[in-house]
Parts: C-alpha cells; structure tokens; sequence
C-alpha cells in the first residue's frame, strides 16, 4: 500500500472511529483535511510535523516545555485551552497526532473501562529527548510529580484512546487542545490507565527536580508496545 493510502485509511479509521464512540456520524459533508505527508525512507514518513517509523511502530514530534506548575495533562496542541495545566506543547494539532498514531496500528475500538475504574486498550509507551544534556532522554512519566507523596509517576504503559467527534463534527483534541492526559478525559487522544491526581487538584506538578526550563525544545516519542491482553 502507498503512503498516500496508508494515510488516507487511517483519516477514515480515525473518522469512524471516532463517530462510533460519540454514536453519531459527523455532519454530512464535513471535510477531512489530509495533513502533508512525505515519504523520508522505507518505513519512515513524516505527517505534519510528526515522523512515523512504522517497522519500530513508534513516531516523534518536536515540542516544548510549558512553563506551568499544575498539571492534569501531559502535552496540549500549540495555543491549546489546556495549556495551562499541561507539561509539554506539541507541535502538532489532533487530527494530524492522531493519523499518526492510527498508522502505528493502533486501534480505539479496544479500548474499554474495567470495572476497577482503570482504562484498557492498545498500550504505548512515552519518552522525551531533551536537547540539555541532562536529564536527555527519560520516560514522560518522570515529568509528573506528586507533591502528595513525594514521588514521580511511576513508569508503565499508556492507552490509544482516540478522542472523538462532537456533535457539531469538530474534533474534541483540537477544540480542547488536549493530546496526552491523566485525568479520563474524552478530549484526550492518549491517557494514562489510572486517573491520576483526581479529586487533588494542586498537588500533582510539572517535575521540578528536572530542571527544565520554560520553552526548552523537547522530542516525544511514542512507541506502540502492545494490544490488551
């Protein structure tokens, strides 16, 4: 399949999947705007902003430190609503992080709610290349920090959530700014299996002993580990 059909079915996957979740189709006529694509190598393409190496299932996209101190999420859209309260902007926009992820395999249909209140569904793991010399590349866990308990989030994998579609056609991530979270929100396209920090609003922080500093370039990467179990 060429690229530009691998790009195409995962915009439709991402469509439908994204409808069956908000059980209602997205408005008749509603355009899906293709994000540039550019072949860099076998198994290697770029989308946007992000590069996609489907033989390691894993992309990375340049962003930013936010210069915050709560968090409920780890990384917005740039001039996202939630970058207030998020660690990292992403130089990408829903749509665009979401394609990318839809051609790393990964699928939203599996996810699903187990009845400890825990998310399931096709797992990631999230990493950050810092230009500094240190603290270089480390899990994106390490950036959230409980002041509760003193600790960093401990490592593990994520879940492809996929947001989904209002009713107004328009895609939750990109109305909210949302792409990673922690707090199971339908905005979020990644979250963490446990909702972390809810109901502690202030106590969950942006890592301090980092050491990164506001605007510092970051690369995350994701990487598609496995489907549930």
């Amino acid at each position: 399949m060429s690229v530009r059909s691998l790009l195409v079915a995962a915009l439709l996957c991402a469509t439908a999947g994204g409808a069956m979740r908000a059980q209602a189709p997205p408005p008749p006529g509603r355009p899906v705007t293709t994000p540039p694509v550019e072949r860099l190598g076998k198994d290697l393409v770029r989308v946007g902003n992000v590069r996609v190496n489907t033989a390691l299932r894993e992309l990375s996209v340049p962003g930013t430190v936010n210069g915050v101190k709560t968090l409920e999420f780890l990384a917005n859209t740039p001039n996202g609503l939630k970058a207030y309260e998020s660690a990292l902007t992403l130089n990408t926009d829903g749509v665009t992080f979401n394609t990318a992820l839809l051609m790393l395999g990964l699928d939203n249909t599996r996810t699903r709610m187990l009845p400890s209140r825990e998310l399931d569904g096709d797992r990631v793991e999230l990493w950050v290349e810092a230009n500094a010399a240190s603290p270089g590349r480390f899990r994106a866990e390490r950036l959230v920090f409980d002041q509760a308990t003193g600790k960093e989030m401990p490592e593990g994998t994520w879940v492809y959530t996929g947001s989904l579609f209002a009713d107004n056609g328009r895609y939750l991530a990109d109305m909210d700014g949302v792409l990673i979270g922690f707090v199971h929100t339908r905005s979020a396209i990644i979250d963490h299996p446990e909702a972390v920090g809810i109901g502690r609003y202030g106590s969950v922080i942006l890592n301090p002993n980092l050491g990164l500093a506001a605007n510092a370039p970051v690369t995350l990467v994701v990487k598609a580990v496995s489907a549930p179990k």
